[in-house]
């Protein structure tokens, strides 16, 4: 069960404050009051970084100026595509540099459902992620594996089979909340993970209303909820975490876009201390909860 929770122990993800620079990032969440924070390394999508990285020297000393000064963390880097045109020794440079900023964890994907899309076999993925994990133990990084409806890998079951056919210790599945919920799972699916198999959980929260396969990818960029704004179960949900597990918030509101990364990143941190000083308030039921 996740118990109580303090604003600076949260991981503020990228996507919540939109493209921005990842020293701006940084520093707009330790002004809102995150502890740490995910860094955008390498593009999930076709589109290039709007603000590159890798190979650029002055960015990373102002990333490392930022966290020092500020006193946040770097807890995870992104995104890690298995598709067939991965290679891994173009991962490399992002491997190396997320552990040298502190990150301890790197979250990958599958192909998301395009025209002209090419897939991987079942065995090609699972081969490509142990190569994955290898390498990233190299640098003493976690490989968490996020499931979504738009990818080849939709759902908790088909992470957790592609973990365990891995055979890889540095594995684990990332609990995006909204992709929970839009693959139909239940709260008592969770008691179904073991807990040394969940990474980290991101949330946030949608509408209730289903929403066609071909708007889920959208919704998932720019048009999340608040915490306790829409339909996800998250007090059952958290009730049935383990303790001690990194949380993520992850929130892209449409009607923020406008907003400044700073003006985004302490209305995510407004809305989620309210969230939990309700949740812990709240009444809970007696479960079977990961302890």
């Amino acid at each position: 069960m996740i118990k109580e929770t303090q604003l600076n122990h949260l991981s503020l993800a990228n996507l919540t404050v939109g493209r921005t620079t990842q020293t701006e990032l940084i520093r707009a969440a330790a002004e809102a009051g995150f502890g740490k924070v995910g860094l955008l390394l390498m593009t999930a999508t076709a589109q290039p970084l709007q603000h590159e990285v890798i190979g650029r020297p002055d960015v990373i000393r102002e990333i490392k100026a930022a966290s020092k000064d500020t006193g946040v963390g770097v807890f995870d880097v992104e995104a890690f595509v298995l598709s067939p045109q991965t290679d891994i020794e173009r991962f490399r440079p992002a491997l190396e540099l997320g552990a040298e900023l502190g990150a301890t964890h790197i979250s990958s994907i599958g192909t998301e459902f395009a025209d002209n899309a090419t897939f991987l076999s079942r065995e090609q993925r699972i081969d490509l992620f142990g190569r994955l994990c290898d390498e990233a133990a190299r640098f003493g990084l976690t490989v968490g594996v996020e499931f979504m409806m738009y990818r080849d890998i939709q759902t908790w079951r088909d992470v957790l089979a592609m973990i365990e056919a891995a055979g890889r210790a540095n594995a684990g599945l990332i609990l995006d909340v909204l992709h929970f919920f839009r693959a139909g799972a239940a709260p008592s699916d969770l008691l179904q993970i073991p807990p040394e198999r969940i990474a980290y959980a991101q949330l946030s929260d949608c509408v209730a209303a289903p929403l066609p396969p071909e708007k889920l990818a959208a919704e998932a960029r720019t048009s999340r909820l608040h915490l306790g704004e829409g339909a996800i179960p998250l007090q059952q949900m958290l009730d049935l975490l383990p303790a001690g597990l990194q949380l993520v918030i992850e929130t892209p509101v449409a009607t923020e876009a406008g907003f400044s990364t700073l003006e985004r990143a302490k209305s995510a941190a407004r809305h989620t201390t309210e969230f939990f000083q309700t949740y812990a308030c709240a009444p809970r039921v007696q479960t079977a909860a990961h302890p």
